[in-house]
């Protein structure tokens, strides 16, 4: 039987890498929503040393170094994910592969002064081993910014048995080309997202519930007009005590 926190989505982005990299900054729920709040949370990030948690293809740790970090060390479940990663970072940035509900034996104490997370929590059952990796790698006063799924959006999409706690969905992926990709994922309440940050030694700075850029609505307006009504992500912006 497999563990509470066993990689769910690794066969999924194994397969979806290439398209998903080909198409993720185009989508309207990431290059028109996720991305460009994810980037608004965390501000300017000169001189930082950044760890990107489930990096993907590596769009944020990419950004990142391009807007002045002074390093970014990012992983993935995916290794497809992680040599696209290393691809769009020109090799600036230090990519490896790892598992996001695992202790990260390799990196040190107090080493990094911002955690960034972009939509890859939610495919970890436990959040308390992310989070406590996330307290131990921050030096002191260190800062978490991370996407996750908005508990309303993520209950009108997967329809769980119950609002409350958590539970795993699947999802089917239609939109990336392509052959359907099926995705599972942890669907969470607010108190099962909020609390476990919390618990983990953080201060809430901030939530932010993500909004289409104005971009989009002269591009796809059906998508900009459904993403403006009913939120999709929510940023956490947290600060270690």
């Amino acid at each position: 039987m497999a563990s509470d926190n066993s990689p769910i989505a690794l066969e999924a982005y194994e397969a979806l890498a290439e398209r998903y990299a080909a198409m993720a900054e185009t989508k309207a729920e990431n290059g028109y929503n996720e991305h460009p709040a994810m980037r608004n949370a965390i501000g300017d990030p000169s001189g930082l040393h950044v760890l990107d948690a489930g990096c993907g293809p590596g769009f944020l740790s990419r950004d990142l170094l391009d807007e002045g970090a002074a390093s970014v060390s990012a992983f993935d479940i995916s290794p497809n994910m992680v040599e696209i990663a290393k691809r769009n970072t020109g090799g600036k940035a230090s990519c490896f592969v790892a598992d996001l509900a695992q202790p990260q034996t390799t990196l040190e104490d107090q080493s990094f002064d911002l955690v960034v997370s972009s939509l890859a929590i939610d495919y970890v059952r436990d959040w308390s081993v992310p989070l406590a990796e996330f307290a131990r790698a921050l030096k002191p006063r260190g800062r978490l910014v991370m996407s996750v799924q908005h508990p309303m959006g993520a209950y009108d999409w997967y329809k769980p048995p119950s609002a409350f706690g958590v539970h795993l969905c699947r999802a089917t992926w239609k939109g990336f080309g392509g052959k359907p990709v099926e995705v599972p994922d942890y669907y969470r309440s607010f108190e099962e997202t909020i609390n476990p940050v919390l618990q983990a030694g953080f201060v809430l700075r901030g939530v932010t519930e993500t909004r289409p850029s104005p971009e989009l609505k002269a591009l796809n307006p059906r998508k900009f007009a459904q993403n403006d009504r009913f939120p999709t992500f929510m940023i956490l912006d947290a600060v270690l005590t």
